[in-house]
C-alpha cells in the first residue's frame, strides 16, 4: 500500500470518529435542555397551580412552638398580642373553619403545660384561641368565658362562630340579658353589633345616650344605620340624634373635664377628629391644662386615623405644659426676687431717713445742751463779779 493511499484511509477514519464524537456530545447536551423545557412547561400548566402551597399558619406555629411564650419578664397580654400578629388573614380564615390543626395542637400543648399552676399561660392560650376563632378548640373557648381577663374575647368568639348547640345558645342569651340589665358596666363584645344580636342592644344604646358614655355613636350606628330596626324598643331609640359624641367631647374639654373629653376622642371616627384642631389651638394659646393630653391623642395616637391632622400637628410642639410650668415658676421666682429687692430698697430708704432724723435730733439736743451750759457759765461769772 502506497503512502498516499494510507494517508487517505487515515483521514477518512479520523473524519468518521470525529462525526461520532460530535453526535454523542450533541445528544448529551440536548437531554438536559429537554428536561429543563419540560419542567418549565409543567410549572406553567394548571396542574402546577393546584399543587399545595406553603402553609399560611406556619409563622404562627413557629411562634407558638419557638419557646415558652413568656418567662415572667413580659406581661402575658403583651405576648398574646405579639403572637396574634403572626396570624395572617388566610390563617385566620382557615382556623375559623376548623383547619390548620397544627395551630390547635400547639395551643393545646401550651394549655397542658400550664395546667392549674400557671393561670397566666392558660389565659394566653385562651386569648389567642378566642381572638383567632379556633373553632376546633371549643373546650378552650368555653373555658376562657370563665377566666378573668379573657372572658370578653371568648364570649365574642362564641357570638362570632354562631354555634347552635344548647350550651352556646344559653351563653349568648345569658350575656345579652346581662347587657340589658347592666348596660353601663357590662363589656360589649364586637360580634354582638351584627344581626341578629344587635336588635337586643336597644336598652344599651338608650343607657349610653343618657349617661353620655363613649362609644354611644358606634352602638347607635350599628343598631339604626347598618341594621333595620324591627322591635318597638329599637325603633324608639333610633328616633334620636345619630351623632352626639363630638358635642359631648367639646363640652367636656371646655369645662375642664379632660379625662372625659379624651375618652370621647379615643372612640371617634377619623373624619370627626379635625374639628377639634381649633380647640387644640385655643388650649395652646391660652396655655390651658389638658393641652398636652389633647395633643398626644390627636397628633400621636389618632394621627393615622386622620392624616388631615398632620399639618397642624407639625406646627404644635409636644409636651408644652412642663415648659409652661417651668416658665411660670421662673417668673414667680423672678417676681418674688423683684418684690424682695423693692421691699429691701424701701426698708433701706426708711432706715436711712430714720438714721438722719436720729442724727439730726442728737445734734439738736447736743446744741441745746451746749447753749444751756454756756448760759449757766455766763450766769455764774456774772454772779462772781457782782
Amino acid at each position: 500500500m502506497s503512502p498516499h493511499v494510507r494517508s487517505v484511509k487515515m483521514s477518512a477514519a479520523c473524519s468518521i470518529l470525529s462525526s461520532l464524537l460530535l453526535g454523542s456530545l450533541l445528544t448529551g447536551t440536548a437531554a438536559p435542555l429537554r428536561a429543563e423545557t419540560a419542567a418549565l412547561e409543567l410549572a406553567q400548566t394548571p396542574v402546577a397551580a393546584a399543587l399545595p402551597k406553603v402553609d399560611s399558619c406556619a409563622p404562627l406555629v413557629a411562634q407558638l412552638r419557638w419557646h415558652e411564650p413568656f418567662f415572667g419578664t413580659r406581661e402575658w397580654r403583651e405576648v398574646a398580642q405579639e403572637a396574634l400578629s403572626y396570624a395572617s388573614p388566610a390563617c385566620r380564615a382557615a382556623l375559623s373553619t376548623g383547619q390548620a390543626d397544627e395551630v390547635a395542637a400547639a395551643l393545646s400543648s401550651l394549655e397542658q403545660r400550664a395546667g392549674s399552676s400557671d393561670p397566666q399561660l392558660a389565659r394566653f392560650v385562651y386569648r389567642v384561641s378566642c381572638q383567632l376563632r379556633v373553632s376546633s378548640l371549643r373546650q378552650q373557648i368555653f373555658a376562657g368565658t370563665q377566666e378573668p381577663g379573657v372572658y370578653v374575647d371568648c364570649v365574642d368568639a362564641v357570638f362570632a362562630l354562631g354555634w347552635t348547640d344548647p350550651q352556646s345558645n344559653a351563653l349568648r342569651e345569658r350575656y345579652l340579658d346581662g347587657l340589658a340589665k347592666e348596660p353601663l358596666t357590662t363589656p360589649i363584645p364586637p360580634s354582638t353589633l351584627t344581626p341578629p344580636y344587635v336588635e337586643r342592644l336597644a336598652p344599651v344604646v338608650a343607657a349610653y345616650d343618657t349617661a353620655k358614655k363613649p362609644r354611644r355613636d358606634v352602638l347607635f350606628h350599628a343598631l339604626c344605620v347598618r341594621n333595620t330596626p324591627k322591635s318597638d324598643a329599637a325603633k324608639t331609640v333610633c328616633l334620636g340624634v345619630s351623632v352626639r359624641e363630638p358635642g359631648w367631647a367639646k363640652e367636656s374639654l371646655e369645662k375642664g373635664n379632660i379625662s372625659d373629653g379624651i375618652s370621647y376622642l379615643a372612640t371617634l371616627s377619623g373624619e370627626q377628629l379635625p374639628q377639634f384642631l381649633p380647640l387644640l389651638h385655643r388650649f395652646d394659646s391660652e396655655r390651658r391644662r389638658g393641652r398636652d393630653r389633647m395633643h398626644r391623642m390627636l397628633c400621636q395616637q389618632r394621627l393615622l386615623a386622620a392624616p388631615e391632622l398632620l399639618p397642624a400637628c407639625q406646627t404644635l410642639a409636644a409636651e408644652m405644659e412642663p415648659r409652661w410650668a417651668h416658665q411660670a415658676k421662673t417668673q414667680e421666682i423672678n417676681d418674688e426676687l423683684t418684690t424682695y429687692h423693692r421691699v429691701a430698697y424701701g426698708v433701706g430708704q426708711f432706715l436711712g431717713v430714720l438714721s438722719l432724723l436720729i442724727i439730726g435730733h442728737a445734734l439738736l439736743i447736743n446744741r441745746r445742751r451746749a447753749l444751756a451750759e454756756l448760759n449757766h457759765q455766763a450766769l455764774q461769772i456774772e454772779r462772781g463779779i457782782g
